[in-house]
Formats: structure tokens, C-alpha cells, sequence
């Protein structure tokens, strides 16, 4: 697992037609990557990885209890979710007997596992590939290496050539910032990639942590955001699509007027899956209390479970007086407990920057538009 952590649009709505779920088809890593934000499953012992059996039930029980949902979207979270090919095909496979607007499918890899068979595999499945590379080889190497000690970076590049070459899937550049390592400089090393999108977050450890942001760095994160809001309006100005899309949805929020209910919708449009089969939350709220059930199971058990779940949570004192409770909808529950104050300060900025992006453009709102085409 590396710090890169999807990016959820939102479920700002009680109309959702996409959901997202979170399947950790193995904890097993071949990375030792020293910020690892799960690193107590990869490198103890990780269990046993999904079996193919229980990836066709996993494709079945979120067809069954997400029913009133146009699409589904499996992303493949770990561990490094290529070492269990065989779940992944499973999954393919079985999703193929739906109509195709029903499943998509997306992976979180460390680009490592570069075999003719991922391959195959990815462009069957016309994923989207968010690949970990924080930047240059000093940067990333640094952080990123194998258990036995060996840089990453060399075969990660390797990795997404043949990416594009081999397959036809949609490749999203996702680097990790942290002490040292700015975000305008991981967003400028992204930019140089062949990839069709960027983004780059400042590391998920507790403040004062190894590799966390000094109070200055973390300003310089703040103002390097705004940076990235003006480079959006001069691509929207100039009919580009950017290529950094952080702030997307929450202009679109403003576009329509919706407030966001909940942070990313979890226990209602999003679920985490682990290798076993047991349905959270968010796979990263791997805890008894957040335990919804098993996904072969009956789907009104677990999507009760969790209905249950999203009702008892509310936003703290605190988040109902911060102004961007409309664009936040309560912060991460799983990145919060961490974090703390430094990630609201983040997701505060964010919003305030979307609100700018939306101001620049108030008076031609079509321009934003082009922005539902990104997701």
C-alpha cells in the first residue's frame, strides 16, 4: 500500500449513479515504501490473498446490493493488487456477463509487477491506472524500494511505457509530497510524464511524524495549490482540459449548488472489500466497530450495516463551523484521525481555491462544463 490514496468525487447527492469500492484483493507488497500508510498489514503477515471464487461472489453481492446504482467502479487497492492476478481476472471475468456500462474498473499500483499477463489483463479490463511515482529516481528511490533494499524507480518507468504501448487504459500519475520534496515540484516531475492526469498530496503521517511537512513547507503546500488553481482557469481559458483535476468536483458543486452530505459517501455509495470478503466503510477503516458484514452475505445485511453506520456519524462542533462544510461534508473519518488539523488545513484550501476557480467563471459557467468530462 503507498500513501497515494484514491481521490473520491463525493456522494453530494441522493441521486448517485456511480460508486466506488475499495477491494484489497492481497495485502501482500513487494514495496517496503517507508511513508506506507498500511504497512502494519503489507509487511506482517499479510493472509491469505482473495481467492478467484470469492472475487466472482464479490462481483455478484455489489451487483445485488447496489442495485439502484447505474455503475459501479471495482478499484483495486492493497498491497500491490497485481500480485493476485488470478482475483483480478476472476473479477473481469465475471463483470464481462453484465452490460458494459455496469462495472469499471481501476488499480492503485506501484508499477512493478510488469508481466505480458498484467497487461493483457488491464487493457481487458480498460482500467484506469493510477501509478505511484513521487518524481526523478534521487526522489523517488529515496522512499519507494524493494523489500530486499532495491530502488523502484527504473522499473516503474519500464512499467509505463508499456502501459501505453500495450494497453489502451487511462494512466494517472499520483506522487506522494513530503519533507523535501515540494508540491510544485512533484506536480512539474509529473508533467514530464506520459500520463493523461496528475496529482500529487502531501504524505498521511501524524504531525511531526518522519517525513511530514515543517509549518513552512506546509505553506509553501498551500500557496503551490492556488498555483495549480491558476494554472486550471489558464487550461479552461484556453479550452484545455487540466491535467491536475483536485478540484473538479467541488467547482462543479458550485455549478449546480449541491452541498455535499458526506465527506466521499462512505457506507452508502462506498465500500471497502478485504481480501477475505469482509465489507467496510472505506477499506481503510479496517476496524471491528466498522466491520458491515460479508459480501456473501445478504446485500440488505450489509447495506443496512452501513446505512447505519453513515447515519450515527456527523460532522464535529467544529466542522459545522468551518465555512467549507458545503464542499467538505465532514473531512476524511480514516485521513482525520491521522492528520488532524494539518489535513483540514489542506482540505480547506482546496475548497477555497475551487471557490476561486468557480468565481473567475461566474459569469460563463459553461466553460466549467468540460470539467465532468475529466472523472
Amino acid at each position: 500500500m503507498r500513501d497515494n490514496l484514491p481521490s473520491h468525487g463525493g456522494d453530494n447527492s441522493t441521486d448517485v449513479t456511480l460508486a466506488e469500492v475499495l477491494v484489497a484483493n492481497t495485502w501482500e507488497c513487494n514495496l517496503a515504501c517507508t511513508y506506507c500508510f498500511l504497512a502494519d498489514r503489507t509487511r506482517a503477515a499479510p493472509g491469505s490473498p482473495m481467492s478467484p471464487e470469492l472475487a466472482r461472489q464479490v462481483i455478484d453481492g455489489l451487483d445485488q446490493g447496489l442495485d439502484e446504482i447505474e455503475t459501479i467502479c471495482v478499484h483495486f487497492y492493497g498491497g500491490e493488487p497485481l500480485l493476485n492476478l488470478a482475483a483480478m481476472e476472476a473479477m473481469v471475468d465475471r463483470a464481462a456477463h453484465f452490460p458494459s456500462e455496469r462495472f469499471q474498473f481501476s488499480i492503485t499500483t506501484n508499477g512493478t509487477v510488469d508481466t505480458p499477463a498484467a497487461f493483457a489483463l488491464l487493457d481487458a479490463g480498460n482500467f484506469q491506472v493510477i501509478l505511484s511515482i513521487d518524481g526523478p529516481r534521487e526522489i523517488h528511490d529515496h522512499c519507494r524500494r524493494t523489500v530486499t533494499g532495491r530502488g523502484s524507480h527504473g522499473r516503474v518507468l519500464g512499467f509505463l511505457d508499456q502501459l501505453r504501448s500495450r494497453t489502451r487504459c487511462t494512466v494517472r500519475g499520483s506522487a506522494v509530497v513530503r519533507s523535501g520534496w515540494g508540491l510544485a515540484n512533484a506536480e512539474a516531475y509529473l508533467r514530464t510524464l506520459p500520463v493523461h492526469h496528475i496529482k500529487a498530496q502531501a504524505v498521511r503521517v501524524p504531525p511531526g511524524a518522519p517525513f511530514d511537512l515543517t509549518a513552512q513547507e506546509r505553506d509553501r503546500y498551500l500557496s503551490d495549490l492556488e498555483a495549480i488553481g491558476r494554472t486550471v482557469i489558464d487550461d479552461l481559458e484556453h479550452d484545455r482540459l487540466p491535467k491536475d483535476d483536485r478540484f473538479s468536483s467541488r467547482v462543479l458543486q458550485l455549478l449546480t449548488g449541491r452541498e455535499r452530505t458526506t465527506y466521499c459517501g462512505a457506507g452508502r455509495s462506498n465500500f471497502g472489500i478485504t481480501p477475505d470478503g469482509t465489507v467496510l466503510p472505506c477499506l481503510l477503516l479496517d476496524i471491528e466497530d466498522n466491520r458491515l458484514g460479508q459480501i456473501d452475505e445478504a446485500p440488505a445485511s450489509w447495506r443496512a450495516a452501513g446505512a447505519h453506520w453513515t447515519s450515527v456519524r456527523k460532522p464535529g462542533r467544529e466542522c459545522e463551523e468551518c465555512p467549507a462544510l458545503p464542499l467538505c461534508g465532514g473531512g476524511c473519518p480514516a485521513i482525520g484521525s491521522v492528520c488532524g488539523e494539518n489535513e483540514c488545513q489542506m482540505v480547506r484550501k482546496n475548497c477555497d481555491v475551487a471557490h476561486m476557480i468557480w468565481d473567475h467563471f461566474r459569469d460563463c459557467p459553461e466553460t466549467l462544463l468540460g470539467l465532468a468530462g475529466i472523472f
